[in-house]
């Protein structure tokens, strides 16, 4: 497995909610079982309103508000027809999003609204898991075949989009595997701390982006990733 791949993996496995006695709060499988988006967000909007009072769902909710991120990239790039280059050198750029025969036109301003979003989810997911207490009981396990995000905006999170699933795609490159053996973890407060490290790591990585001024690179290079998107050089450039 690639340390990108371990590292995603790790992420998305941390996107759960957590029990601890007393707590208002759904219970666990509500959001990392949930098999729709609607499911899952309509928890997620549950744990965000018990979290003042509750460290356990301050822990689930910053892991959501992560979890739901990566939602976000993947949606954006799915929805314009995204190709993944699959390398080391474009770490936001390896999530494994599913062919898309019919992608929207995608601009400059377009691609930058999609990295703000992004950027935007995580600052809210790290400065949750920032409040989370240093001595909150929170452990959990969590099966990722049963966890996942929606890659394609169906709204439905398919197996073959769970955590499991992703990192199979990642190690090996390829498609998803719906197949994917069960794989369980517990998690715990210390975790926490890591999700929050790699969501400030990962805003990192869109900030670089959104600090400059790339317009001539994505006019001429961009179409190799959204070769169907309709960008300058795509009639020249892209084979029929």
């Amino acid at each position: 497995m690639t340390r990108f791949s371990s590292l995603l993996a790790s992420a998305l496995i941390l996107l759960l909610p957590v029990s601890s006695a007393g707590a208002a709060a759904p219970e666990p499988a509500a959001l990392f079982e949930a098999k729709t988006v609607a499911d899952r967000d309509s928890t997620l909007t549950a744990l965000e309103a018990a979290a003042p009072t509750d460290p356990a769902s301050v822990y689930a909710a910053g892991a959501g508000q992560f979890f739901t991120a990566l939602e976000i990239l993947a949606g954006g790039l799915h929805r314009h027809g995204f190709e993944s280059p699959q390398s080391f050198m474009l770490p936001l750029m390896r999530l494994p999003v599913p062919d898309n025969p019919n992608p929207e036109p995608l601009t400059y301003d377009g691609f930058r609204t999609i990295l703000v979003a992004f950027r935007d989810r995580l600052e809210k997911s790290a400065a949750t898991l920032g409040s989370v207490p240093a001595g909150a009981d929170i452990g959990i396990e969590v099966d990722l075949t049963r966890l996942g995000i929606d890659l394609n905006e169906d709204g439905q999170i398919a197996p073959d989009e769970s955590a499991a699933a992703i990192m199979a795609s990642l190690s090996r490159g390829g498609a998803p595997d719906p197949a994917a053996p069960a794989l369980t973890f517990r998690f715990d407060r210390a975790d926490g701390y890591w999700l929050q490290g790699y969501a400030e790591f990962l805003m990192a990585q869109a900030g670089f982006w959104l600090a400059h001024d790339f317009k001539n690179a994505f006019d001429g290079s961009f179409h190799m990733l959204f070769p169907r998107a309709k960008l300058p050089l795509q009639d020249a450039l892209v084979p029929p």
